[in-house]
């Protein structure tokens, strides 16, 4: 029994362990809220994160308000953004990387 409490906490550490830019570079869909485009992709679009920050060929884009990070399989992570002009939040899903 003790093992699989150890492995379940090793399991949860090497979850954990991912940077949060990391996790952010991902592939997004709009969820809610305003809409910064139907599709947010770190791989294929010239989106850059520097420290809470999301730009856009070097044009501030938006800020990151919160990344709620899910472990239980079928659920999806979920990112918060805030338009830099306006203010504005708009949700995000985690789609993959």
């Amino acid at each position: 029994m003790k093992s699989y409490k150890l492995f379940i906490i090793l399991f949860a550490l090497l979850f954990s362990c991912e940077s949060k830019k990391d996790k952010i570079k991902s592939d997004w869909k709009y969820y809610s809220g305003f809409d910064f485009g139907d599709f947010l992709s770190f791989k294929h679009q010239n989106l850059k994160i520097q420290n809470d920050t999301i730009y856009k060929d070097s044009t501030p884009l938006a800020i990151i308000v919160e990344l709620k990070t899910n472990y239980l399989p079928g659920t999806e992570n979920k990112l918060t953004l805030k338009d830099i002009k306006s203010g504005a939040l708009g949700m995000y899903t985690d789609k993959g990387k």
